[in-house]
């Protein structure tokens, strides 16, 4: 069962309108479970998935997650597993060539929710691959992307900040108690967290 996401202390579900969206938080802060959480959402309320990370330790928390719909997820760790079929594809973690042979091959891909996961790890190439997305969700440490300028000048329908990055980005964060996010999207702003399932 997946963690539950609050708005100001409100149960919240984070809608594919507020997609693409920039999620930049330094490490141990709580923005990379958050991102993980995200996703979980989506896909548990019907949303296909594709995600590419660079650690194998979000992969193990999005299926935790996601108990009991292992039948609708897939891990690919070469292109002839990618089966569009499936609601959720996992991507072998850091595997930069899959992605792109999947960015090429799925062909519902403007369909599908696709979050690149510790994206200062990866090369101006995935950015490039993943550019247009309708439903792009970048998380990371912004200041650390060897793109970032790029990047935080690019339109977001949402930007969750669980620190305040040194590259400027367009919306104004408060201070912030750990595990905490500012979330500005353009339907409303407030103070993000994640409520553990303890089950």
């Amino acid at each position: 069962m997946a963690d539950k996401i609050l708005l100001d202390n409100q149960e919240y579900h984070f809608s594919t309108d507020a997609l693409p969206c920039l999620i930049t938080y330094a490490e141990k802060s709580g923005g990379s479970h958050f991102s993980i959480t995200v996703l979980a959402d989506l896909f548990l309320r019907g949303a296909k998935v594709l995600m590419l990370t660079a650690y194998p330790a979000a992969k193990d928390n999005f299926l935790e997650q996601t108990q009991g719909h292992e039948n609708k997820i897939i891990y690919a760790t070469d292109a002839d597993q990618l089966d569009s079929d499936s609601q959720a594809i996992i991507l072998e973690s850091g595997n930069e060539r899959l992605f792109m042979q999947a960015i090429l091959q799925l062909p519902d891909l403007k369909e599908r929710v696709v979050l690149i996961k510790n994206m200062e790890v990866f090369s101006q190439a995935v950015f490039d691959a993943c550019h247009g997305l309708p439903k792009l969700i970048l998380s990371g440490d912004l200041d650390k992307c060897e793109i970032k300028d790029q990047i935080a000048a690019k339109k977001f329908k949402a930007i969750i900040a669980f620190t305040k990055p040194q590259t400027a980005l367009p919306i104004d964060i408060p201070d912030l108690e750990k595990y905490t996010g500012y979330l500005w999207s353009t339907e409303q702003q407030g103070i993000v967290s994640i409520e553990m399932n303890n089950q």
